[in-house]
């Protein structure tokens, strides 16, 4: 009985030293498990950083790219202007007029929370009251393009119109908001002076044909420079046109899809 007693105490102390052991090794093995997991997760973080200042940097470039593309110069789009401009039609002022910034609409104020009616003795505690609802912001209206005043004078009412139509089929304009807002006839502002006028007779100065005094009024157009790199080139603006080139050769601008207007 006494050697069954002491065989039953090896086994039960073999078997405890063995899990013993066993419950060692898996200590370890999940204390290095757990190391490995923490340097994958730095790891994990600093490609996460180095993704987010890619973006960034990105990011930057393609806002930059976004600038150049807005520009429209306008060495270019006056001698588009003038290539428009019909014989007998004459341009003496071209002025752009930015556009006001929209008002900002203010958020109407919060409605007063409700009295709560006074507690009276035994009365049941009233529920609480509903938050107040958020006002929504109001939508943010798109920026609006300059608009551009062309005015002058020209011989006949039919030249005028005709000019407002080759505006409108300019690409560095907006069609649709190409109009004619004032054509008044006018005498003529030119002088005429006579030289060599004889003493003896009076020489009748010839009189001038009336002008047409014109305003024409415009938006410039919201087509990025991208999309007129053939305009650009065939009026001579090649460093803007070489730049945008570079940015799509880059990949930072994406080439654009569609065909320009036709002159």
């Amino acid at each position: 009985a006494l050697l069954f007693a002491l065989g039953i105490n090896a086994i039960v102390m073999g078997t405890w030293w063995w899990k013993t052991n066993e419950n060692s090794g898996l200590v370890k093995e999940q204390t290095r498990l757990d190391e490995e997991v923490a340097k994958l997760n730095t790891q994990a973080n600093v490609i996460k950083a180095i993704n987010a200042e890619t973006d960034k940097v990105t990011a930057e470039y393609k806002a930059l790219a976004g600038v150049f593309d807005q520009i429209k110069p306008w060495s270019a789009m006056l001698q588009d202007l003038s290539a428009r401009t019909p014989a007998g039609v004459q341009i003496a002022k071209i002025e752009q007029i930015d556009p006001s910034p929209s008002p900002v609409a203010a958020a109407p104020p919060p409605p007063p929370p409700a009295a709560s009616p006074a507690a009276s003795p035994g009365a049941s505690p009233s529920p609480a009251a509903s938050p107040t609802p958020v006002a929504a912001l109001p939508p943010v209206a798109p920026p609006q393009a300059a608009k551009v005043v062309i005015s002058g004078i020209a011989s006949t009412f039919d030249q005028v119109n005709d000019f407002m139509l080759l505006v409108q089929r300019s690409p560095f304009f907006l069609n649709t908001d190409t109009k004619l807002i004032a054509a008044t006839l006018k005498n003529n502002p030119a002088q005429v002076q006579v030289r060599n006028q004889s003493t003896a007779g009076v020489t009748e100065i010839p009189k001038l044909r009336p002008v047409v005094e014109y305003k024409i009024e415009t938006s410039l157009s919201p087509t990025v420079a991208s999309e007129l790199l053939p305009e650009l080139r065939s009026k001579q603006a090649d460093g803007l046109a070489i730049r945008i080139e570079t940015l799509q050769e880059k990949g930072v601008l994406e080439p654009p899809i569609g065909e320009v207007k036709k002159p």
